[in-house]
């Protein structure tokens, strides 16, 4: 009689170095903070989310292939447009989606969506691996340089790009790559961000392993969501293993 047990993969999961990102924002006052939250959600939240690699581990071996879901022993889990939006603090837009189709956008409309000269996206919009992008401390710097001058719009424009190509969006370690920008552009991430864990975890399910590339800081939160929050799962969470 065959066995009914499901075998247990090896997955990685994409661990950004956020160092610089940090430090960037450290000395930030509470109100410039909130500033920034209100335009770009809640972004600042998700990446100092901190992560229990066991559980989400623990949490992929769970997917369902042919169900599109993740199961449990009594019950089934599936995230939806809705639940990212709330825990992201970031609106759906009534419009089409990232689809990776089209043509790149230019640099004067990079330019100007992170207040920058289109001379200085054209010199520094640079090839690694097989796409385009910013180099991280290079936004970094930029951004640096204007919070120096207190000049907040441009600040926040690019601390909200290097979020979306680090922590939301994570392809190239220290790299911004061109399907973030694109996404940044569009600013109606929540579906890619959804169709980012069905596709990853289920494609490496197929692979039996590998590397998840998704937004693992908002997968937690969202997995978080569902679980007891008092009484005995709570009260014995330190004497309790995942697996």
């Amino acid at each position: 009689m065959g066995s009914n047990q499901k075998s247990t993969y090896s997955f990685k999961f994409r661990d950004p170095n956020l160092g610089l990102i940090k430090g960037l924002i450290s000395d930030l006052k509470k109100i410039r903070r909130n500033n920034f939250c209100v335009e770009y959600g809640g972004m600042l939240t998700i990446m100092n989310t901190e992560v229990d690699a066991w559980a989400i581990f623990t949490f992929a071996q769970l997917n369902d292939p042919p169900l599109r879901c993740f199961t449990f022993q009594d019950f089934q889990l599936a995230p939806t447009l809705e639940e990212f939006s709330r825990i992201a603090d970031i609106g759906i837009k009534d419009a089409v989606p990232y689809t990776g189709l089209g043509e790149f956008p230019t640099h004067q409309q990079i330019g100007s969506s992170i207040h920058l000269y289109k001379a200085e996206v054209k010199a520094n919009l640079g090839p690694k691996g097989d796409t385009l992008g910013f180099i991280l401390k290079f936004l970094v710097g930029k951004a640096s340089d204007f919070k120096s001058k207190e000049d907040w719009v441009t600040f926040n424009a690019l601390l909200a790009l290097i979020l979306y190509g680090i922590v939301l969006f994570p392809n190239i370690d220290d790299f911004v790559d061109m399907t973030a920008i694109r996404i940044f552009l569009l600013k109606n991430p929540i579906p890619t961000l959804l169709a980012d864990v069905y596709h990853s975890i289920h494609w490496r399910n197929e692979k039996n392993g590998g590397m998840i590339q998704c937004c693992t800081p908002l997968l937690y939160k969202w997995f978080l969501s569902h679980l007891p929050s008092e009484r005995p799962f709570v009260q014995n969470k330190d004497n309790l293993k995942w697996s």
